[in-house]
């Protein structure tokens, strides 16, 4: 009964979203269910609320499971928060083979030498991923296995999360009677889901603006150079307009997708709002009032990413543009204000690579996480057609127990 399922679970602090997909032989994905909750009890990205994000996990997989006609017990997991952090690490290592060959073995030594790097002690590494190898320190090569030379230098990108934050992260999901396959950074997902092979070469910036937080990935020469956790997005436009009109949240995030705009640039007309606040009040809104709201907010966002790209000596390096993608980006006129602050080229991200399925459903910015969490997932997910036997704790033949030692040991 096993066929080749994966599944995420994208879990935001406004949203959380369960998708279970069927990888084809051409390498897209059929998606089959697709199930969102609301989100209570998560914090700038990170849980708060053990109990109330368990109830958001099972919900929205239960609905992504009825729509599939499948039981999952696994899913891939996005992280994000304000406790990630990212450092670079340089080392190298001498090639003793007798032909100055470079082998697997030597990219491995580099490898192990990351992981027994000084971290704080809070944090743990998340993800190793390679910049960029050069070869007696000279040639720059994207896989040094087979190239000849006496001398290995490697540059890794390292992203670290907090111990706390993610085994609250996985109470909260095995709590909602789920394993996690894999953890993996959320800006990352997205770029696998959203970014084109040539932008990556280029030099491109994803954005992707969340509820709690804001998470950036850049990417040059094909690699990944720099990552980073903001603490501004979507809610805090929505407390913003809260504020300014005395409203409640829901009135203003229901405001801000059906009349909301960055800029001023992108208004058509302007007109009022007449807002129901009880039963005995209205108040009446000004669309050109709240689109200045809502741009001294986002202005200030993409200012603060501005920033950050100047100070990491990677805005120069960014020839293909911006990227925005998530909720947040949503908001009309967002890639227009966007080229202002940044000055180069923007465009909204939306999920790619998908086959048949329920597909069109998720073709849409707020997805783009969850299905970058399909693209990284792990193949033959023990699933459990509906209406019939759970076969996961059937008997084993001796062909059975042989194909799972042998998937263990090609994973590790």
């Amino acid at each position: 009964m096993k066929r080749n399922i994966v599944a995420s679970l994208d879990i935001g602090t406004t949203k959380t979203c369960a998708i279970i997909a069927e990888r084809t032989k051409d390498n897209k994905l059929d998606i089959l269910g697709v199930g969102v909750a609301n989100s209570e009890g998560m914090t700038r990205g990170t849980v708060a609320n053990i109990l109330k994000i368990s109830e958001s996990i099972k919900q929205a997989v239960s609905e992504a499971e009825n729509q599939a006609g499948i039981k999952i017990s696994a899913v891939n997991v996005g992280v994000a928060g304000i406790y990630i952090n990212s450092m670079r690490y340089r080392n190298f290592v001498l090639i003793n083979d007798e032909e100055s060959i470079i082998k697997e073995s030597d990219v491995k030594k580099l490898i192990d030498d990351v992981r027994v790097s000084r971290i704080p002690s809070d944090y743990f590494i998340l993800h190793i991923i390679p910049e960029e190898f050069l070869v007696d320190s000279e040639n720059i090569v994207d896989n040094p296995i087979g190239v000849s030379g006496k001398k290995l230098e490697a540059t890794h990108h390292i992203v670290l999360a907090q111990k706390t934050s993610t085994d609250n992260l996985t109470k909260a999901v095995e709590k909602a009677g789920l394993k996690i396959n894999k953890m993996i950074l959320q800006p990352l997902a997205s770029a696998n889901a959203v970014l084109h092979k040539e932008e990556k070469e280029l030099g491109v910036c994803l954005i992707d603006i969340g509820g709690g937080t804001t998470d950036i990935a850049v990417y040059v020469n094909g690699a990944i150079k720099h990552t980073r956790v903001i603490g501004i997005a979507g809610s805090h436009v929505t407390n913003d307009i809260r504020t300014a009109f005395n409203i409640v949240t829901e009135q203003s995030e229901k405001i801000k997708i059906e009349y909301g705009y960055a800029t001023p640039k992108a208004l058509v007309r302007d007109f009022d709002i007449n807002v129901r606040v009880s039963p005995v009040r209205q108040v009446s809104i000004s669309l050109s009032i709240l689109t200045e709201i809502i741009q001294l907010r986002m202005k200030e966002l993409f200012m603060m990413i501005d920033n950050e790209l100047k100070s990491a000596n990677l805005k120069d390096k960014i020839n293909d543009g911006f990227v925005l993608t998530g909720g947040g980006s949503q908001l009309k006129g967002c890639t227009e204000l966007a080229e202002e602050v940044f000055g180069k080229r923007a465009r909204i991200g939306i999920p790619m690579d998908l086959g048949s399925g329920v597909s069109r459903i998720i073709e849409n910015p707020i997805f783009s996480t969850a299905v970058g969490l399909l693209m990284n997932g792990i193949p033959n997910i023990p699933v459990q057609e509906k209406e019939k036997n759970d076969y996961s704790n059937s008997t084993f033949s001796f062909k059975q127990v042989y194909k799972k030692i042998f998937d263990f040991f090609k994973e590790f």
